[in-house]
């Protein structure tokens, strides 16, 4: 008999130990599977509970917040400024998700992100709504509707950023969207329109800003003249001469115009982007100096930042043939890149060499408004020397002023840039011009991409113009 108690004891107290063993592994690794699933309907509940923080810009405009729908989900987001800021922000939905800001910082926004303050814990005790904290961008509200509006109904993307801080001031892509659309508020059928976005063959949902990855054309150049001087392979008057075009292993590189620039400098070639000369260039330099420099850059490398980035790309030096660093050293074989990352190349330059980590978000703020968390610029590499960077800044300058870029020129400031034109086969090229200004104070530099808009020094110079004039006004 009391064998028989004993084996029964055991077996109840191995129970037991199953039991707690159980609970403890769900409340300590099941825990944060079981609250993230989607189909847990409590935590939805739970977070739309919440008064969730605003997302505004540098200067103050609110461009996400929640309001008191009364419904079952019972704070929900509002985009007062529609679709001008939907590739920063993103969306918050509980049927659809969250995306852009409103995903990275979910947790800050709900107010999970920090230890709360005894006021908060106070509200908790009795019965007050939960709060969240708020985000501060580097975003100017002024930039970003002027960039809107400079590159209007035009597919592509303007990036607009301090060169010496890393601040984003302006980040446009289009076609975009109205995050509204995916709040489905009571007599609001959203489904439709969440449908139709998806099936859009323009792709509004897909920032272009840091996600579009496009063949960088002659803005690429920009890097290569960064290799070439640093190394000493080319100096400002080192000759070459371009007749239209340039035979490499059977393969034809032509120059734009075919015409040929004839006799000319290295700096000239810069200021007019001669193919053929830089093409050559790349070959004097070699695949792994190139490919070293682009890296440098950022080329593949996924770039920190707030958002989802794709990785910008320039072949393997040891894959590359004679073809593909001719071909790569002018922006085109396999080079491809974000706006962002030639927002970046743009900065190095501006920035005496020095290129700063881009960031989107300045501060976290309590719902009192005291800042809880704030981000400072980060030196992310250095991409060639002071001097180098001063020189090559004195071509680009040279480009607005009397080369491809003079769409971009503006009465008393210095502004440097470089245009692209990205031959895409079957297609009209993409434009670009990326630059900067003041030249050698720069206040912010820009990258503009324009699929299939045709020369870069004709149609994308002029929106970098427009978002120049309006960054140096404020």
């Amino acid at each position: 008999m009391n064998r028989q108690m004993k084996i029964l004891l055991a077996v109840f107290i191995a129970c037991l130990l199953a039991v707690a063993v159980n609970l403890t592994w769900i409340q300590i690794f099941g825990a944060e599977h079981i609250s993230e699933n989607a189909y847990n309907k409590r935590r939805l509940v739970d977070e739309y509970s919440v008064l969730r923080g605003d997302i505004m810009t540098e200067d103050g405009e609110v461009v996400a917040k929640s309001v008191d729908t009364g419904e079952q989900y019972r704070y929900q987001r509002e985009y007062p400024a529609g679709d001008v800021y939907s590739c920063v922000t993103g969306y918050d939905s509980w049927r659809y998700g969250r995306s852009g800001l409103e995903k990275k910082f979910n947790k800050e926004l709900l107010g999970q992100g920090s230890p709360q303050s005894f006021k908060s814990l106070a509200s908790k005790l009795v019965g007050s709504s939960k709060k969240g904290d708020s985000l501060v961008l580097t975003v100017d509200s002024r930039l970003q509707r002027a960039a809107t509006d400079a590159l209007g109904e035009q597919r592509g993307s303007v990036v607009a950023m301090d060169p010496k801080t890393g601040a984003v001031l302006a980040l446009v892509s289009y076609p975009t969207f109205d995050p509204n659309v995916t709040v489905p508020l009571e007599g609001r059928n959203t489904e439709e329109e969440w449908t139709a976005l998806n099936a859009d063959p323009e792709s509004p949902l897909i920032n272009r800003a840091t996600t579009g990855l496009y063949p960088p054309g002659s803005s690429f150049k920009v890097v290569t003249s960064a290799a070439a001087l640093s190394l000493g392979v080319v100096h400002l008057a080192s000759p070459f001469d371009c007749k239209g075009r340039l035979v490499v292993q059977g393969f034809t590189i032509y120059d734009f115009n075919r015409r040929g620039h004839g006799l000319l400098d290295f700096e000239r070639a810069l200021i007019v982007s001669c193919n053929v000369t830089f093409s050559q260039v790349g070959l004097r330099l070699g695949a792994e100096a190139l490919v070293r420099y682009a890296e440098l850059f950022g080329f593949n490398t996924v770039i920190p930042f707030e958002l989802p980035v794709a990785k910008s790309h320039i072949q393997s030096a040891g894959s590359m043939d004679k073809v593909a660093l001719a071909s790569s050293a002018i922006g085109q074989a396999q080079d491809l890149a974000t706006p962002l990352q030639m927002a970046l190349v743009a900065s190095g330059v501006a920035n005496g060499g020095a290129l700063m980590q881009p960031y989107l978000v300045d501060e976290v703020r309590d719902y009192n408004g005291k800042i809880i968390r704030q981000f400072s610029p980060k030196l992310w590499g250095r991409v060639t020397s002071r001097e180098t960077a001063h020189t090559l800044t004195d071509i680009m300058v040279k480009v607005v002023e009397e080369g491809t870029g003079i769409r971009a020129r503006i009465n008393g400031v210095d502004v440097a840039g470089k245009t692209g034109t990205a031959e895409i086969e079957g297609k009209e090229p993409d434009a670009w011009f990326i630059g900067f200004a003041p030249a050698y104070d720069p206040k912010v530099a820009v990258a503009v991409l324009l699929e299939q808009g045709g020369e870069g020094g004709v149609t994308a110079a002029p929106i970098a113009r427009q978002v120049i004039e309006e960054a140096l006004s404020l």
